[in-house]
């Protein structure tokens, strides 16, 4: 291991402790006292020295303004549609100077792909990098989903859990990204779309290592990106080489092949190779084992580390290899995990599995981002549940939402907050109060106290005499209710009662959450709309 890349994230310098934020909602309701777990901060602990990670305005672009605002919506639809080569060139006259005809790029030619590499990098993201001819040459819009993944797995099983809008997040992320490659395509790109993320990124070759510095340094990133020089035989994760006490996320693209036999083999079984493999060196794309063979050793290191990263995550070059590494997983009792299909073009496909030792749970489009035909075995638990569903005529989102709080209320939970405005609440609780046997258990006590202490304990409440620390270790389930209306709110469209689940360790409970759900709000909507009708 090179000293001086472990040196400059020395132990001694002190933590930062990261960005704290509070959601100032018009319109919303809280229910108890003392900070909301739903509005909770978030600080990420890192033992590294400020300004490794300093979240600046790097790389300032110029052609922004002329573009638009590049908001998580202008990456989010990036390469939806075929890309045009004639426009692209008439971008870029280097780009021009490749194509065949004015239009048409041979994918066979490494100049070729590296230029549109170049191209889409400087154009879509204002990157500037520095190829060798003798290593991988990334596809841009495949690695680009990889980040929009990421991003959508974060987003989704971090507080706050208040809707942004179209805000860009601003909470600290640090990942890590094992064996970057002499693109540094993953922590480039990540660092341009999040201006308050930091990469660590490792590989074993010199001559990747050496690129890789050089881009850093090509895009002023060297205040938020750390190049780390492994070997081999060294562990994946080193976190406590490097002074980190926790990270965000991992992210790898291991290599695919288990032998330069298989990959041989399966470049013959095509009509052309693939852009990304043409100039790639055996190092990047073959490993003992494969890419199993790589993630099984992600997936022991994690078993030590558990919640110090709170996603492990890896993309995959082969659909079968996620039925082995889900089955992996659920052998060692990981049931928070996430799987997803990267579709680019008529052809290329690529998989990806992520999982987590907390309890922070995914949205439904980050965790189950694969066809229902990818079966059952692969696919996670859902995350999101329909309640119900009407016409505007038949509940009215007020009406619906007066239901819901008046559902809420009635519960011993932790906290629960609403906002008139989104149409949306967010509640955590110490597990099942909903159900009749915690109800009964519960009214046995308050008769103990009463008997123990006489009336005065009648009206406590847990929740207003723990400390917050005591309320958040409690909160085992959290969930969160969004009425979605149509934007003709006269037509007969139907609304809907979307359940989502934010965190807690049993599905079940999640499940019969929603069963209670259907059982307390349908009956109170048709009182509240029988009484409405009774009015003179």
């Amino acid at each position: 291991m090179a000293g001086e890349e472990m040196d400059t994230l020395s132990r001694d310098s002190g933590p930062e402790r990261g960005i704290k934020r509070k959601s100032t909602e018009d319109g919303l309701l809280e229910k108890g006292t003392g900070k909301s777990p739903t509005l909770m901060d978030r600080a990420v602990s890192l033992s590294t020295p400020v300004e490794c990670f300093s979240a600046s305005n790097d790389s300032p672009s110029k052609s922004k303004a002329s573009r638009g605002p590049r908001d998580d919506h202008y990456y989010k639809t990036l390469y939806t549609e075929e890309l045009d080569f004639r426009v692209l060139g008439q971008h870029d006259p280097e780009f021009e100077a490749v194509l065949e005809r004015g239009s048409h790029l041979d994918f066979n030619k490494p100049n070729s792909v590296m230029q549109l590499t170049k191209t889409l990098l400087k154009r879509d993201f204002d990157l500037t990098v520095d190829l060798p001819m003798d290593r991988l040459c990334p596809p841009i819009p495949n690695r680009h989903n990889y980040i929009l993944w990421l991003k959508d797995l974060l987003d989704s099983s971090s507080p706050p859990y208040i809707n942004a809008g179209e805000l860009i997040p601003t909470r600290r992320v640090t990942g890590l990204d094992v064996g970057t490659g002499a693109s540094l395509i993953y922590p480039l790109l990540g660092c341009a779309q999040r201006p308050s993320w930091a990469f660590i990124a490792t590989d074993v070759d010199t001559k990747s290592l050496s690129y890789a510095r050089k881009n850093v340094e090509l895009n002023n990133m060297q205040s938020r990106i750390r190049v780390v020089s492994r070997t081999i035989t060294d562990c994946l994760f080193p976190l406590d080489e490097l002074g980190l006490e926790s990270i965000d996320f991992t992210m790898v693209n291991p290599p695919f092949y288990a032998s330069e036999a298989e990959l041989t083999d399966l470049a013959k079984q095509k009509l052309r190779p693939p852009n990304s493999a043409c100039t790639g060196a055996p190092i990047e794309m073959v490993c003992a084992g494969g890419e199993i063979g790589f993630i099984q050793r992600m997936i022991d290191e994690s078993l030590v580390l558990r919640e110090r990263v709170q996603w492990y995550t890896c993309m995959l070059g082969k659909q079968s290899s996620l039925e082995v590494l889900v089955s992996i997983l659920k052998n060692h009792g990981v049931a928070n995990y996430a799987v997803t299909a990267f579709v680019q073009g008529k052809k290329t496909r690529r998989w990806a599995i992520g999982w987590s030792f907390g309890h922070k749970r995914p949205s439904l489009s980050a965790s189950r981002g694969c066809e229902p035909s990818a079966g059952k075995k692969i696919l996670p638990d859902p995350t999101e549940m329909t309640v119900f569903t009407g016409s505007n005529l038949q509940a009215k989102p007020v009406l619906l939402g007066q239901a819901i709080c008046d559902a809420m209320e009635g519960l011993n939970l932790r906290s629960w907050s609403w906002s008139t405005q989104l149409f949306q609440g967010i509640g955590f609780s110490s597990g099942n109060v909903w159900s009749r046997a915690y109800r009964r258990k519960r009214a046995r006590e308050r008769g103990n106290l009463r008997s123990a202490k006489g009336n005065t304990a009648e009206g406590s409440s847990p929740f207003h005499s723990k400390s917050s620390s005591q309320q958040e270790e409690q909160c085992t389930f959290g969930f969160a209710l969004t009425i979605q209306v149509p934007e003709d709110t006269e037509s007969e469209n139907h609304i809907a009662l979307v359940a989502r689940w934010l965190q807690g360790g049993e599905y079940a409970v999640f499940e019969s959450f929603t069963g209670f759900l259907r059982k307390a709000i349908l009956p109170a909507i048709q009182e509240q709309l029988s009484t409405i009708s009774n009015q003179p």
